[in-house]
């Protein structure tokens, strides 16, 4: 079968390899979309602090099931289309026995640890799997896994109504987590993109932006706050002069969550957490309950939201340098995918 194999770092080749022999309790899937992630970019850079190589990219997975186990007699059937929870958890480490999977100290994920979805084919544990309506368009539900990351970003950062919030980064991390904040009635949502075309298209989806080369972050604050600074900060963009400024932008007492997985250092002032008494909270993955509900929250609410405008470029497996040089360069609006037929 045709692959995207990354072969080392900063090193992509289109390849043939053979078709994955599912394991005991694993599926067979025809991949019929896979997204491109900021997280595989960092991956191809060498920047990622857990990756390896070589690996197939994406954990990004919309496929549909060609086999199951011998004697399965659960809720999935042979053609059925379904995304899938990408984390291979060991379920014996001190995080696993404490309920917490989605950090274990053992942990793989598909696409970054083991081959994923840029492929014809790929294998998944069929408790991974989450079924996809049929009146779900596979443009649409391939968006399932990025939002089971906003459903995570969204138990561990419990937006309340009224809130202020300010998003480093427009692209698809930034816009579903602006996304599930408004939904959950935050008073004021406000995204911070350089890129001029993504915050266009940012705010066209009906988020509140600015481009901060053209207004300044703190004076944005004062107007916005009064001055006491915002309830949540949240950087997706990974820059370091935007993780840097984000314990001046938040309240006393409030919330900053940084969703990098760059391994890169910066000389971050902790006094400034501490003076303020800040929340610092990682984020990394999500829960199975998590990858579902946002699952479900895609499908429900997709057309009201418009959520099918978050794609904006259709690649064949074929064009997967092109693909990767569009995220490189921030070429792409939001999210670039891949259909491995073509």
């Amino acid at each position: 079968m045709k692959a995207a194999v990354l072969k080392n770092w900063l090193d992509l080749e289109l390849c043939d390899i053979p078709v994955p022999v599912p394991g005991e309790n694993e599926a067979l899937i025809k991949v019929i979309r896979a997204g491109v992630c900021g997280s595989d970019i960092t991956v191809y850079r060498g920047k990622h602090m857990t990756a390896t190589v070589p690996t197939v990219l994406s954990h990004e997975i919309l496929g549909r099931i060609e086999s199951l186990p011998e004697n399965y007699d659960g809720p999935f059937s042979v053609g059925q289309r379904v995304l899938m929870n990408p984390i291979i958890s060991c379920g014996e480490c001190s995080a696993c026995r404490r309920g917490i999977p989605w950090v274990c100290e053992n942990l793989k994920l598909l696409g970054i640890h083991v081959d994923g979805g840029f492929a014809e084919y790929t294998k998944v544990a069929v408790d991974k799997l989450v079924s996809v309506g049929d009146d779900f368009p596979d443009e649409v539900a391939i968006l399932g896994e990025p939002f089971a990351v906003g459903q995570h970003v969204m138990v561990n950062s419990k937006v309340q109504p009224g809130d202020k919030i300010y998003i480093s980064g427009g692209a698809t991390v930034g816009l579903y987590i602006a996304l599930f904040a408004k939904e959950a009635g935050a008073e004021r949502v406000i995204i911070s993109e350089i890129n001029e075309p993504r915050r266009q298209f940012v705010e066209s989806m009906g988020i509140e932006t600015i481009n901060p080369m053209q207004t300044d972050a703190m004076d944005l604050m004062r107007e916005v706050t009064g001055g006491g600074g915002f309830d949540i900060v949240y950087d997706t963009s990974g820059a370091a002069s935007c993780v840097l400024q984000m314990p001046d932008l938040c309240r006393c007492g409030g919330k900053m969550l940084s969703l990098g997985l760059s391994g890169d250092a910066y000389q971050f002032i902790i006094g400034k957490v501490s003076f303020k008494e800040i929340t610092l909270i990682g984020n990394r993955l999500y829960s199975q309950e998590d990858f579902e509900q946002g699952v479900r929250f895609v499908e429900k609410n997709w057309k009201r939201l418009r959520l099918d405008r978050m794609v904006t470029d259709r690649l064949g497996l074929s064009e997967i340098d092109k693909a990767f040089e569009m995220m490189l360069s921030g070429k792409n609006i939001c999210k670039i995918i891949i259909d491995p037929e073509k």
